[in-house]
């Protein structure tokens, strides 16, 4: 960025800070391509960045009173940005639906070696998150996801009803849910994207 730029978006954010309506305007003209550009490299989705695009700038103008203090504009909008999509991602991306999806995906042999040393995290972070269960709940996990057991045949094996299997099920993607939210950063959270979007 030119310095000149630099300083009059500084000015902007001084303006904005103290509730300029049009510097708003101004600074949500000249960094809109910007942040749409970052949020629609990171969720892959045009609707779903427009709405996070838009997201940004209310934050932005909610906690306008810190922009006074902001050195570099650009460089605070694309952190703002990226944290933002980070923390939407971390919220979104492990629905039961996915992490399904994701077992079955470690369980292919079809990736090519590269893909392997890529995602080789990712497999530990799903790992970790299923021996974090405990009791039946791993045990109709493990038969169901990892064994390919139908509900009737793990309610014979383990002596419970089919429904009890059933629950055990959502409650263990919801229990690996919140592990990998809790445990992932934005690597991972990008890579379980890439891996999404494939499917």
């Amino acid at each position: 960025m030119k310095m000149e730029q630099k300083y009059n978006d500084k000015i902007l954010f001084e303006q904005v800070a103290v509730g300029d309506e049009q510097a708003f305007r101004s600074v949500f003209d000249r960094y809109w391509a910007q942040v749409y550009g970052t949020t629609v490299h990171l969720v892959k989705k045009t609707e779903e960045a427009k709405d996070l695009s838009q997201d940004i700038f209310i934050k932005l103008w909610e906690n306008r009173a810190k922009l006074s203090d902001v050195e570099n504009p650009s460089a605070y909008i694309y952190r703002m940005s990226r944290n933002l999509v980070i923390d939407y991602l971390r919220k979104n991306v492990f629905e039961s639906s996915n992490i399904n999806y994701l077992v079955s995906y470690f369980q292919t042999t079809d990736k090519t070696p590269q893909e392997n040393v890529e995602y080789k995290e990712l497999d530990n972070l799903l790992n970790n998150a299923v021996n974090s269960l405990s009791g039946k709940i791993k045990e109709v996990f493990v038969l169901s996801r990892y064994k390919g057991l139908t509900h009737q045949q793990i309610a014979k094996q383990l002596n419970i009803s089919t429904v009890s299997s059933k629950t055990y099920i959502v409650r263990a993607l919801q229990l690996i849910r919140k592990y990998m939210e809790k445990h992932s950063d934005a690597q991972i959270l990008l890579m379980v994207m890439a891996i999404l979007s494939k499917g």
